[in-house]
């Protein structure tokens, strides 16, 4: 039952909070209305200006987007000066001097063909040769060109697609190459140097290293001794697991499998051989091939043997290519990448935001070379101490 004593409600009376007095008279004639909400009960009062600060902020993040998108869309499909460059190859003067040029190019880290992405658009190290002495082909005011080499090697396929760029550039061009070699110019970095005119190595330089490696390793005694794993293959042709982690080493079969491997990485080690034959000819003292047997030696004693033409620095490469070309007070100019964004905005690799990126790139490229070592299975012209 009710309570008689409880209050009835009174729907005529205005809820707690809410402007119970009369409305505000009109202006009197001749006088501007008042501001919006001026005059007005509160709870009908708005913030305007909190209303038009988010209308602001959501139109200029939709204009943002929109024009993001449309940015990209005009870099991939020739909107933005030519077109969108996969590899973002910059031009950055180093020494001034006269009209001609002379381009450096550098080869730096592991040598592994890699296809970049619009947001990492310089991984292929491969695609960067081959822009780069494309440019140098088309632009008359190059009479020579500079590489400098900083690298293990890698790949032996990546490493001879650089070196054949390198010797159709020469034929093409006429122009001269010379390799500077830095740190190391070792195994698939010495490769790609045998085609160049003049090799010059800097007195600390390591270089060497012709020979050609596929590493593996095998699971089988830790399977069966340990986990209690059995191999499981299945498989239409012996020949076809050869190599495999799994397969007792002490078989018939993966003996076969390894002589075959063997075979393999000797035919692909006598035609990196070749290549140095090739690119040296007549420098080559007559036991120079011994030396080729993998092992590392420095920048005196390939000069002894004729891997390389001179030891010195890099304005010693300048020189050499200064004289072969007949460049008259050349201007030094660096081919250099655009890193992530840079390469769609335009902006140089020697931006703040360009070297943050490339310090990344150069550690993933660091921890490469470390996994390399338990890379199974892939010849590789590649240095690993």
């Amino acid at each position: 039952m009710t309570d008689p004593n409880t209050p009835k409600p009174d729907f005529h009376r205005p809820p707690p909070g809410a402007w119970s007095g009369p409305l505000p008279p009109p202006p009197p004639p001749g006088m501007a209305p008042p501001p919006p909400g001026m005059g007005m009960p509160p709870q009908y009062r708005m913030n305007r200006g909190q209303s038009s600060f988010w209308k602001v902020a959501g139109i200029v993040v939709m204009v943002g987007v929109i024009g993001f998108n449309l940015l990209i869309f005009m870099a991939m499909f020739g909107g933005m000066g030519g077109g969108y460059d996969p590899h973002g190859l910059t031009e950055r003067t180093r020494t001034g001097g006269g009209s001609d040029k002379i381009a450096v190019i550098e080869v730096s880290g592991v040598i592994m063909e890699s296809e970049g992405s619009l947001f990492s658009p310089s991984a292929n190290p491969v695609a960067f040769v081959q822009d780069g002495l494309k440019r140098a082909r088309n632009d008359e005011s190059v009479k020579a060109v500079i590489i400098e080499v900083n690298s293990p090697g890698g790949g032996i396929t990546a490493s001879d697609l650089i070196y054949h760029e390198i010797v159709e550039f020469r034929k093409s061009s006429s122009k001269p190459v010379v390799v500077y070699m830095k740190d190391l110019a070792a195994s698939g970095g010495y490769y790609i140097s045998a085609p160049a005119d003049v090799i010059v190595a800097n007195r600390t330089t390591l270089t060497g290293s012709i020979g050609v490696i596929m590493q593996g390793f095998n699971l089988h005694g830790t399977l069966t001794e340990i986990l209690k794993g059995r191999d499981m293959t299945i498989k239409a042709g012996d020949n076809k697991d050869m190599g495999s982690m799994f397969s007792d080493p002490e078989s018939e079969q993966a003996k076969e499998s390894r002589r075959l491997l063997q075979q393999l990485v000797d035919d692909m080690h006598v035609q990196f051989k070749q290549v140095v034959k090739d690119g040296r000819g007549s420098k080559l003292k007559p036991d120079w091939e011994s030396y080729c047997d993998g092992r590392i030696f420095g920048a005196q004693t390939a000069l002894k043997q004729g891997f390389i033409d001179k030891v010195g620095y890099f304005e010693d490469a300048l020189a050499e290519a200064t004289r072969l070309s007949g460049a008259s007070d050349p201007t030094v100019v660096e081919y250099g990448r655009q890193s992530g964004l840079a390469a769609l905005f335009g902006a140089s690799s020697g931006s703040k935001g360009a070297r943050a990126e490339e310090a990344v790139a150069d550690a993933l490229a660091g921890r490469l070379e470390e996994h390399l070592r338990l890379y199974p299975g892939k010849p590789l012209a590649l240095w690993i101490p």
